[in-house]
């Protein structure tokens, strides 16, 4: 009876050991399925093949609403596995999210952290269920597509549009296996986008130099990611013919085919009055100009020397005007009755070169009441730091582009022409046969000559920018 026992016992030992061999051959990975291996994807023995989109919201996303169209649009099927498998275009996605400093962008804002984790629990076989790792792939491709095309911090209303563009985009993308050409397909083309992209990662490259200056290079690494967002809000590529002004850098260039046929010094808004970022279109311009002074520059700094003296209004060639435009006599005012709640008048400087706006204005439409002019103080163009104004743009060379804007024209005037009005000295508004696009923009980085200059940040807008960039 004993022998009987023990040789059961030894069978029944010998069948358990043997399955569980065969448990533990298993579940072994296959050679090459490591992360950033050779094989073309990881076996993963997954139980379910679909994504419960019921839960996106609770997921925490950035772009809830293109990953739910993206799912929609392929029945909530799992994007990022194949036949229980994880595709190689997912340790792409994972790379690129590493990578987004190199883009200027912030690896957090893709859940960098959750998806590592995932992505190591999945080579551990800790779980079976990828739903979370699949959505969090998607959210991240999106939202990047998303981030390089219009900016971090650009506030960008999604529509259904979008959605679908972004959930077609990222079919391509896997059907094809180019996550990061699909991606690097939403990056604006142009040469300062490109410039600054390429020196931030040759200084990300140089961090890794023991002997680098730590401290000059995060400052510079901070104005790139700053500048290459500004360069993802702009909506789309500048046209053949139009006019730059880069506020920083105190310079007006007009551009005609990518290069520059008139470059310019100009005086911008000092800093409790800063000329707006803004685009419009330069229609007419007026030889020997009027100045209407604005209400508050009337009331903060005309009004009080008046009533310290007031001869200053003649000896400055200012004419009081009532609200019917008749001219009033200055010396029938009492100026002790009136302070900024009570002013009746308003002023207006005569044209001649010592006009505030000198003598020549171009005008364009914008909510600012912002143009670009001419000035009777040329000498502040020699000043290094040139925010000086109240909101409108002083132009160096104002008289050099007006002939520049008549030099083809046919109809409404002519360089020649033009020369007479100047020596007539006398008010003359003159149309634009062809109105040229102007843009006024903010970059405290620039790519000139091969080389990326700084500039100051003269109305310290960089600090928004980049907290917002960089998380």
């Amino acid at each position: 009876m004993r022998k009987r026992a023990t040789y059961r016992s030894a069978v029944f030992i010998a069948i358990l050991v043997a399955a569980v061999l065969v448990v533990l051959s298993s579940c072994k990975p296959t050679a090459g399925h490591v992360l950033g291996g050779p094989a073309d994807s990881l076996e993963i023995g997954v139980a379910a093949t679909t994504v419960d989109t019921t839960l996106l919201k609770e997921y925490g996303l950035t772009s809830t609403s293109s990953v739910m169209a993206f799912y929609k649009s392929n029945g909530a099927s799992l994007a990022w596995f194949s036949d229980s498998n994880l595709l190689p275009a997912a340790d792409s996605m994972l790379q690129m999210v590493r990578d987004a400093g190199v883009y200027g962008l912030p690896p957090e804002a893709y859940k960098l952290a959750e998806l590592e984790v995932l992505r190591n629990e999945l080579l551990a076989f800790q779980f079976t269920t990828p739903d979370r790792l699949d959505i969090l792939l998607t959210d991240a491709f999106v939202s990047m597509a998303r981030h390089l095309g219009h900016g971090v911090s650009r506030l960008v209303i999604n529509s259904h549009e979008m959605d679908v563009a972004y959930a077609e985009l990222l079919n391509e993308a896997l059907t094809k296996g180019e996550v990061r050409k699909s991606l690097e397909s939403q990056e604006p083309c142009g040469e300062q986008y490109l410039a600054l992209r390429k020196k931030l990662k040759s200084i990300l490259r140089e961090q890794l130099d023991p002997k680098a200056d730590l401290v000059s290079t995060q400052n510079q690494i901070s104005k790139l990611n700053v500048n290459i967002e500004r360069w993802r809000w702009e909506t789309g590529p500048f046209p053949e013919r139009y006019v730059f002004i880069n506020i920083p850098a105190y310079q007006l260039a007009v551009m005609e085919g990518g290069k520059a046929v008139l470059e310019s010094r100009v005086i911008v808004g000092a800093k409790k009055t800063p000329t707006p970022v803004l685009e419009s279109s330069i229609w007419c311009f007026t030889i020997y100009p009027y100045w209407t002074v604005p209400r508050s520059i009337t009331i903060k700094e005309i009004l009080p020397k008046v009533k310290v003296d007031s001869s200053y209004l003649s000896r400055n060639l200012y004419e009081v005007l009532d609200a019917r435009s008749n001219t009033v006599d200055t010396r029938m005012i009492d100026w002790s009755l009136y302070d900024e709640n009570n002013f009746p008048y308003y002023l207006r400087q005569k044209e001649g070169r010592e006009n505030a706006l000198g003598i020549v204005k171009f005008r364009f439409d914008n909510p600012y009441g912002v143009y670009l002019h001419d000035t009777n103080a040329p000498k502040l163009f020699s000043r290094k730091e040139r925010a000086l104004s109240h909101g409108c743009i002083r132009m160096e060379k104002a008289e050099e582009f007006a002939y520049y804007l008549v030099r083809n024209d046919t109809v409404y005037s002519n360089p020649l022409l033009l020369e007479q009005y100047f020596k007539l000295k006398k008010r003359t508004e003159i149309s634009v046969i062809q109105p040229i696009p102007i843009y006024v923009r903010y970059f405290t980085a620039w790519a000139e000559d091969g080389q990326i200059v700084y500039y100051p940040d003269v109305y310290n807008k960089d600090g928004w920018v980049l907290s917002r960039v960089i998380l």
